[in-house]
């Protein structure tokens, strides 16, 4: 939205935008404050209803007065039946002076069981109406309270003159089912974003907030903490804002906000979120950020931005009820002409105030927002972030997914990918050696040796003791065991380490090294006495449930591809390994022009990425998303921003846009079908005003039930993907270069490694 333009005002109950102008424009009320606006009569009843303000009988006042509206309404019905029911008076005879005086006493009897129902219903739909033709707007309501009033003002007539037809009976129905049908939609609203009201209900009301310079603790409201404020959160207790641990230490559950399902251990001068829950710890935190400038508070606003902005199909629905309401107001008028020439007065009363009930688009106004609403309110509960309908739309319509590799697809963290042994009676003491080297260096590749050589050796066995460790920059490490001589240097490093320090390559390890250089693989050898022993062979660490997601993503049909900065003969090792196309050596202004042309071949186009390095084909595609936003929410180049790592989230996300536009497809063709038979029905005189109420309340129904189904969870099952290789161990003369030995990964039901899956060796003897 332009900073140019005025924000568009709310509704102060179900926080939809309130109607606009004819001339496109937000303009308020004269002399009505912002609390005071609400989009229907139905949210103005619920407002009054559920507010806690004042006494409990002004609160409850609105409800009082439908159930008695209701009451005598039902009595309206009771003398109108009387009066339909000639038979009663039929033994008085038809001139019987009794049957012409209880014949006029009911419709007096009617006409003073409906003014009741015109002031407790009648009088505040008409206010609104007034409230928004001063504001420019045209509404239903106007065309409603235009027949209504004439129904009445014509019965009002016909019982004073003593003859003619009453129609208080319809005026007192439609004004009872009209009312109920708006606090219907109203609920329907209220229940769609009650995902988002969960979240802002996570932080506590009351806090403890500690004295400056003392330890004295005081119960005060949220509202009065400021940034410096030191406060208490005990076990069990949600923190209520950002800040610093300043002292003690704490298990935090961070779930709610990150995606992060494991506790997260926050000891001094850590990161605190507002709204994460404490565990078991008795922590002081300093706060840093409040009120609107808080971590969740951030989250929550995205999410309302989200709902106010409109896809395309909100946009056609408002350029259909641009002409919708004066083509309605026509046939309304027309259809009472012609049943007034060809009929009589009540006829044609009764057909156009049936147009104007009938036309009446609450279920096409309700169609798109209630599904899109709730959509957005479940994606928040599962850390998945719209930044507008739009984007969940165009999600939805997508036919190709092209992913970011490094951060995206990996883990970014380096594991043993293939190791190769030039003797094989060496092999478990060059792993233990090159762990022992690797234990002295925070290098990423030392992490994987060690790594691998715990999983691999007896009992998981310590290394030995390194002493004199030197770090050569750029090219590995050197040091001596405790358990050699001081004679006895042992390298770990790059193949120019070796050649560096005079250790020379046999056959074996030359022809791995060679091939390892062609796939553009990271690599290390370990080696002492003159002869390198090792070599290491490092691959990135693809995240857990990567093969589910792209079969997953395939067996829908979409193209999947991944876009990655590699080297060519590595991208051809990632084509084999996740069974997709793979376009390699690509700069970031590349990967925008891949996006390009896969949009050409296969229609819009997601990117996945994490939002920072490859930001400019995240911008490029038709739909960004971000994952591992975590709470840096302002990602702009992401439509969608995923707060976790869980790539599971991705199908769960397209699967939740799917459903959506097909709850909207629905909602849609019922609105527009019920409109347009009804508006006909209506105009030839076959419904009945009353019915039509009715029938307006059961459409809206129908689709606030529609989709209302997108609160339901949504369940995903992944198919078993492709076995992604993780370390390959081989050694030998025989051996022409490095054949992979895949380790044996077994899936759990939730895509999981299982790390209990021993690592396989094979060795050629020498």
């Amino acid at each position: 939205m332009s900073p140019m333009q005025p924000q568009p005002r709310v509704c102060d109950y179900c926080q939809s935008p309130l109607p606009t102008g004819w001339w496109g424009r937000w303009a308020d009320p004269p002399n009505v404050e912002a609390a005071e606006l609400y989009c229907c009569l139905g949210c103005r009843m619920a407002a009054a209803i559920v507010q806690e303000k004042g006494e409990a009988g002004a609160a409850r006042g609105m409800l009082t007065r439908l159930g008695l509206s209701i009451f005598f309404s039902m009595n309206v019905m009771a003398f109108t039946m009387a009066l339909w029911t000639t038979d009663v008076y039929e033994a008085a005879g038809p001139e019987n002076q009794l049957l012409i005086v209880m014949h006029g006493l009911f419709r007096h009897v009617v006409l003073l069981f409906s003014l009741p129902v015109l002031i407790l219903l009648g009088v505040p739909l008409a206010g609104g109406t007034w409230q928004n033709l001063r504001r420019g707007v045209l509404s239903t309501d106007a065309l409603l309270c235009l027949g209504v009033s004439a129904a009445f003002a014509a019965s009002f007539l016909s019982v004073f003159r003593g003859t003619g037809p009453i129609y208080f009976e319809v005026g007192c129905v439609i004004l009872v089912m009209t009312t109920l049908g708006r606090w219907l939609e109203a609920a329907g609203r209220l229940k769609a974003t009650s995902a988002l009201d969960a979240l802002t209900r996570l932080l506590p009301l009351d806090v403890r907030r500690l004295g400056p310079g003392t330890e004295h603790e005081q119960f005060v409201p949220l509202a009065e903490v400021k940034v410096g404020d030191r406060l208490r959160i005990l076990p069990g207790e949600r923190f209520p804002a950002d800040g610093q641990v300043e002292r003690n230490a704490a298990l935090v559950d961070e779930q709610v906000l990150t995606g992060e399902s494991r506790p997260v251990l926050k000891q001094q001068g850590a990161r605190i979120l507002g709204g994460t829950l404490n565990l078991d710890g008795d922590l002081v935190v300093r706060v840093n950020a409040v009120g609107p400038d808080g971590t969740l508070a951030r989250l929550v606003e995205l999410v309302k931005q989200a709902r106010l902005s409109k896809g395309r199909y909100q946009r056609l629905v408002d350029r259909i009820s641009t002409w919708f309401l004066p083509i309605v107001a026509g046939i309304s008028v027309l259809a009472f002409l012609l049943h007034w020439a060809f009929g009589s007065l009540g006829q044609g009363l009764m057909a156009g105030l049936a147009v104007s009930l009938i036309a009446c688009p609450c279920a096409l106004g309700l169609a798109t927002p209630l599904a899109i609403w709730g959509a957005i309110g479940q994606a928040a509960n599962h850390q998945v972030l719209f930044r507008s309908g739009e984007a969940l739309e165009r999600l939805a319509d997508i036919g190709a997914v092209r992913f970011d590799k490094t951060g995206t697809l990996t883990t970014g963290a380096a594991v043993v990918g293939a190791c190769q042994f030039e003797h094989a009676d060496e092999r478990d003491n060059a792993l233990a050696r090159a762990a022992a080297l690797a234990g002295c260096s925070s290098h990423v590749f030392s992490k994987a040796i060690c790594d691998l050589h715990l999983r691999t050796s007896v009992l998981g066995s310590a290394p030995d003791k390194a002493h004199g460790v030197r770090v050569v920059p750029g090219h590995g490490v050197i040091g001596i065991l405790e358990s050699d001589g001081p004679d006895t240097s042992i390298s770990l490093g790059s193949p120019l380490l070796m050649d560096e320090r005079g250790l020379h390559l046999g056959p074996v390890l030359d022809r791995a090294r060679e091939q390892a250089r062609e796939q553009g693989l990271s690599m290390s050898l370990v080696g002492w006495d003159r002869e390198a022993r090792g070599l290491f062979v490092f691959a990135e660490q693809w995240r857990s449930g990567c093969d589910q997601v792209i079969a997953w993503l395939r067996a829908t049909g979409l193209d999947v591809g991944v876009l990655t900065g590699d080297h060519a003969a590595r991208g051809r090792a990632i084509a084999r390994e996740l069974g997709v196309t793979v376009e390699a050596e690509l700069l970031p202004e590349q990967k925008v022009a891949a996006i390009h042309r896969t949009r050409r071949d296969h229609g819009p186009v997601a990117m996945v990425g994490d939002g920072i390095n490859d930001a400019p084909a995240l911008a490029a595609s038709d739909v960004g998303i971000a994952l591992g936003c975590g709470t840096d929410v302002s990602r702009d180049s992401a439509a969608i921003c995923l707060l976790g790592d869980d790539l599971t989230r991705i199908p769960w996300t397209i699967e939740l846009a799917r459903r959506t536009i097909r709850v909207i497809r629905q909602n849609l063709f019922w609105a527009f079908a019920y409109n347009t038979l009804g508006v006909v029905a209506a105009a030839l005189g076959w419904l009945n005003p009353a019915l039509a109420a009715l029938l307006m309340v059961a459409s809206s129904a129908i689709v606030i039930g529609n989709s209302l189904r997108l609160r339901q969870p949504l369940v995903l099952s992944l198919p078993p993907g492709r076995s992604v290789l993780e370390t390959e161990v081989s050694n030998g003369d025989d051996h022409e270069a490095v054949v992979p030995i895949r380790q044996p990964v077994s899936y759990s039901a939730a895509g999981t490694i299982d790390d209990r899956v021993p690592v396989i060796l094979e060795t050629t003897p020498r």
